[in-house]
């Protein structure tokens, strides 16, 4: 079987970088459609559509709680958060022509990759694989480092599980998010996301609480951003993202936390049911100082054994990673392991 790695053409990253490099964006088509939400129109994409105008380009915005403009576009420019950012990517996608990708927080990989998720009234529908990586993803730390801070936990959270899915793919040699075998080139970048997460985690965090931009917040962006997207797309996915789709399947809306705060609960799950009992106690203790949720109720949701048992059928999808990274985990050790996640239990 073949390897397979993927990437970004260009990532770049740093204080102001965006407004350094409006240039690069226009370079990709004058006729520019800004993707972006309502909230983060106000807060930053008027000032950019402004600046971008002033150096001639033709600009057209589709805040994506309005309809879809009609109209002909040399690029897409997704800025914001993942719906922002996957809406923006799966359109550039239909129409033939070059992303940018400007991310306002560090919570999720989405920026760097060819994977868009489809959701349906807040329920977890599927994954939307693209042929093509973003052209470009400008990550601007001045943007970033006024996000709250539980957008950066979240990240965090997911950009550990990086390295657990992929080392799952890699020993029982399934397949990434490509349909190929992951390459050494994504087991190394996954084992660095690991490695930089767990040394400068919560100093990134206390310099997010302080707005005060440093070196352990610039490595846990990139670490977020760059090595989670890539350690992901090219070294696949396992356990805790097939758990986490099945939980979004099943209450949709009714989880009262963003796809990393799930990761984290789903993160844990992995360890457990592999049996990884040191490694589950240190990413536990790490998780309760970062304020991540470790049960259920955290999340405020309250399963029953027999919703859990529709978790576990609903992980087991051929299409995610459970089956997909070839783990060894059965369906009976799942569900008796996500038993004990539950703080509350049934007499």
């Amino acid at each position: 079987m073949e390897k397979v790695f993927v990437s970004p053409m260009t990532y770049r990253q740093g204080e102001n970088v965006l407004w350094n490099h409006l240039e690069d964006i226009l370079a990709f088509g004058r006729k520019c459609l800004i993707v972006t939400d309502g909230f983060v129109y106000q807060m930053l994409g008027e000032q950019l559509c402004k600046k971008l105008m002033e150096l001639g380009g033709e600009i057209f915005v589709w805040v994506v709680e309005q309809e879809k403009p009609i109209g002909a576009f040399d690029s897409v420019v997704a800025l914001g958060g993942g719906r922002a950012i996957d809406l923006g990517k799966a359109l550039a996608f239909e129409s033939n022509c070059p992303v940018v990708v400007v991310p306002t927080s560090a919570s999720t990989d989405a920026p760097t990759s060819r994977i868009s998720v489809k959701y349906r009234e807040g329920y977890f529908e599927k994954y939307s694989y693209y042929t093509k990586s973003p052209d470009l993803v400008l990550v601007d730390t001045a943007i970033l480092i006024n996000s709250p801070v539980h957008f950066l936990t979240a990240g965090i959270a997911d950009g550990l599980s990086t390295s657990i899915e992929a080392r799952t793919v890699r020993e029982n040699r399934g397949v990434n998010t490509l349909g190929a075998l992951p390459t050494l080139a994504a087991e190394a970048i996954a084992e660095k996301c690991r490695d930089v997460l767990l040394v400068y985690a919560e100093e990134a965090v206390e310099a997010n609480k302080l707005k005060k931009i440093s070196p352990a917040f610039e490595a846990v962006i990139e670490a977020n951003t760059l090595l989670s997207g890539i350690g992901f797309e090219s070294g696949g996915l396992s356990i805790a993202h097939a758990l986490h789709n099945a939980m979004v399947s099943l209450w949709g809306g009714e989880i009262k936390g963003s796809h990393g705060q799930i990761i984290a609960l789903t993160t844990l799950q992995q360890l457990r049911i592999e049996g990884r009992e040191e490694e589950f106690t240190q990413y536990q203790a790490l998780f309760e100082k970062l304020e991540l949720p470790l049960t259920y109720e955290a999340l405020s949701i309250f399963p029953s054994v027999n919703e859990l048992k529709k978790v576990t059928e609903l992980a087991f999808s051929p299409e995610d990673g459970i089956v997909r990274s070839q783990s060894p985990a059965t369906k009976e050790n799942v569900f008796q392991a996500l038993l004990a996640f539950r703080k509350t239990r049934e007499i």
